[in-house]
């Protein structure tokens, strides 16, 4: 049986197929269009998965969706109980819009509706870290921001099967208080990790009080935002708690980018992740109390908060605490996928199979390496053994990018798209923060053999995951101190022969070399992006960055003397490959001054493409280059004008190019109503490029909430995957 889980849209996207209980691959889409954190509707990630494994979408017997249209007049109810009348029917009509959308996305990808199962997006979360846990009898803890009605869910795996023991309902939401903080604090979306390591220099008491005239926690743990127990207009998203709560709370507005971090908002950050661990805690000994199970899983966007399950796997009462590797989001489409196999597909069928390894997302293109080296000027040996060479080369106080077969699900590098380094050599830490670019603040983290971990560290167990903290023995606090946080913690990765053949065999070679059993190991990405995907992103990024040496499969990459360097590190770079190269008219509308770099950029891969500058006569003059006219000045953008001139059109669009599914007021706005026409009168296709720097194909968003979509003459990026059964 073959089940297909997603997360079709938004924050997190990400697919993941399983045969017979067992995955095959899940995809994260920020590794395919290089938007961390992924706000993306496309599909094409999913089906481009299924033909690398020669299934066609007939194929597919179950397919999940992480978000219950059911639970629409659920999260109503609440909303309404806290909300005034006034207000609460704008609100209404956003969620009879967005909830059901997650659906009609897989609707509008081909799938028939008799195969798509609607699941509880936190039952998602549960059952990803139970049925690939290798415990029949655990305790379960999903925090999160917020699923369709709730924002916890805290339950029983027992013999296969779950047993939901208590939910928190919407808006009480630890989540989106440790969001709203991270907003404050001058962060975005999916930063909840500076918040976390900014708290350990911090004072938590110091503003513990106002925090706890806003949340109420009683002795299970569960827990209210005391404001929302009164009708008003709040709706506590963590947007609303960061700008407008908080600044009341503490008396501080929200920090400005490049405004220097003070003590207040150290303070700050110590007191919501002391709330975070008290919550967390006493839940946990609730869950202990009702089970009786010696096992705790952690899942949800909460449980990546390491120091806080380092705290759980200490105090919690628990023999072993495992927070799933991909918590977060992105998460509930292997949990939906294992949900539906072991409760509707073959719900008789014993469980045999559990997570050893985090290693499910596409392998390196290996195929392509020759190519990429070409391209950015640079040769690399290839070695008979390339981890004692990569030893070698570690043991020498170099920085090392390792890049080896399927890479790691979720935030974490564990040892296939790493960045490596000699933990205790001079200067390391500020030599790796030249490549990374980090905050002064934030702590890398050691990958430690398994044998040795109770050497260096406070424990003797299992951390496959680099999800949970553990204190580092007093006596290697100053050696190790690279991979250390001012509180004496690491956030650890044990590695064993089994999960990770060849970085055992590194970090081996690296202690015959060394007499140390332990790397400092950080994510192989520029900031601000995801883990690297494919060998020319990994080469660009050595060439571009302080790397002294890069490993890719069995090449090692050393001398970057005559190397092609200086090419953006941004998303468009990438994903202007989507546009067509053929007479393409590019509009740019609202593009900032500081994004005109993205219409060179189309410029120079499509000598065709046109881009209309209007009076922006500046624009005009630094496009045209070299005798040839790249720019045109106010064209009609009626359909009978384009057609005879243009194959293709691209519109610049000031937000994430999600809203258009997500939003009904951008979903009919001018501009989509303008491309419906374009793709309908004129037969071409029509892209928006949003801000983030996805590329967005409109076909295959612009018609998801219409009762049918036009039979149009352009194909969708994906329909030539959909194979209908007869």
């Amino acid at each position: 049986m073959i089940v297909l889980g997603t997360k079709p849209g938004q924050h997190d996207a990400c697919f993941a197929l399983i045969r017979d209980g067992e995955p095959l691959f899940v995809y994260e889409v920020e590794r395919f269009n290089r938007v961390k954190r992924a706000t993306s509707t496309d599909l094409s990630v999913l089906f481009e998965g299924l033909a690398e494994y020669s299934i066609s979408p007939a194929d597919v017997d179950l397919v999940t969706n992480c978000m219950h249209p059911g639970e629409l007049e659920k999260r109503k109810s609440q909303m309404s109980a806290y909300i005034t009348p006034d207000k609460i029917g704008n609100i209404h009509r956003f969620l009879d819009w967005h909830l059901p959308s997650w659906y009609l996305l897989l609707r509008a990808g081909g799938f028939p509706a008799d195969r798509i199962v609607n699941i509880r997006h936190h039952l998602c979360h549960v059952s990803g870290v139970y049925y690939s846990g290798p415990s029949n009898d655990a305790a379960i803890l999903s925090v999160d921001g917020s699923g369709e009605a709730e924002t916890a869910m805290l339950a029983h795996g027992r013999n296969g099967r779950i047993s939901i023991l208590r939910t928190t309902p919407h808006p009480h939401s630890l989540g989106h208080l440790y969001q709203g903080v991270t907003i404050w604090l001058g962060w975005g979306y999916g930063e909840e990790g500076k918040t976390m390591a900014l708290a350990a220099y911090g004072d938590p008491q110091r503003f513990r009080r106002q925090l706890d005239t806003f949340i109420d926690i009683d002795d299970e743990g569960q827990f209210r935002y005391l404001p929302a127990l009164r009708p008003g207009t709040c709706r506590y998203a963590s947007t609303e708690i960061g700008r407008v709560v908080l600044p009341q709370l503490v008396g501080q507005p929200l920090r400005q980018d490049g405004e220097e971090i003070s003590q207040t908002h150290r303070d700050v950050a110590a007191a919501v992740q002391a709330i975070c661990e008290e919550i967390m805690l006493k839940q946990a000994r609730f869950l202990k109390r009702e089970t009786g199970s010696k096992t705790l899983l952690l899942a949800g966007g909460v449980g990546l908060n390491s120091v806080t399950n380092g705290i759980l796997s200490a105090e919690s009462g628990f023999d072993d605490v495992v927070a799933y590797p991909q918590a977060s989001d992105a998460g509930t489409a292997l949990g939906g996928a294992l949900y539906a196999y072991h409760n509707i597909g073959a719900p008789d069928q014993p469980r045999r199979w559990h997570m050893t390894h985090a290693y499910w997302g596409q392998s390196i293109d290996l195929e392509n390496l020759d190519a990429a080296s070409k391209t950015y000027q640079v040769h690399g040996r290839q070695s008979d053994d390339i981890a004692a060479d990569a030893a070698e080369t570690l043991a020498a106080g170099h920085v090392v990018g390792w890049v080896q077969g399927r890479s790691e699900i979720g935030p974490r590098a564990l040892g296939n798209r790493s960045i490596l380094a000699n933990p205790i050599a001079p200067g390391i830490k500020d030599k790796v923060n030249g490549v990374k670019r980090r905050e002064w603040w934030r702590p890398f983290a050691p990958s430690v053999l398994r044998d040795d971990v109770s050497t260096y560290f406070e424990i003797d167990g299992d951390l496959p995951y680099m999800t949970a903290v553990a204190r580092i023995r007093e006596e290697w606090r100053r050696p190790l101190s690279s991979i250390g946080h001012v509180d004496g913690t690491a956030r650890v990765q044990t590695v064993t022969e089994e999960s990770n053949p060849l970085f055992y065999r590194l970090l081996q070679e690296f202690k015959i070399r060394t007499g140390l059993g332990v790397l400092l190991n950080t994510s192989l990405n520029g900031r601000g992006e995801p883990l690297v995907q494919t060998c020319e992103q990994a080469l660009r990024l050595y060439v571009n960055s302080d790397l002294d040496a890069i490993v890719i499969g069995d090449r090692l990459f050393t001398d970057k003397t005559n190397a092609l360097v200086g090419q953006t590190l941004v998303p468009y770079v990438w994903n202007i490959r989507k546009l067509p190269r053929t007479r393409l008219l590019v509009v740019p509308g609202e593009l900032p001054v500081s994004k005109c770099e993205l219409l060179f950029h189309i410029a120079q891969d499509n000598p065709q493409a046109r881009v209309a500058v209007s009076a922006n006569s500046a624009l005009a003059e630094a496009i045209s280059g070299a005798g040839q006219q790249r720019t045109v000045s106010d064209p009609v953008l009626e359909p009978d004008d384009i057609a005879p001139a243009y194959d293709a059109v691209a519109f610049y669009v000031p937000f994430p190019g999600d809203k258009c599914v997500f939003e009904e007021e951008i979903y009919y706005s001018p501009l989509a109503v303008l491309s419906r026409r374009i793709m309908e009168e004129a037969g071409i296709p029509v892209y928006w490029i949003d801000s983030r720097g996805d590329v967005n194909f409109m076909r295959d968003s612009l018609y998801v909430h219409h009762d049918e979509t036009p039979a149009l003459a352009i194909p969708s990026t994906y329909q030539r995957f959909w194979m209908p059964e007869a």
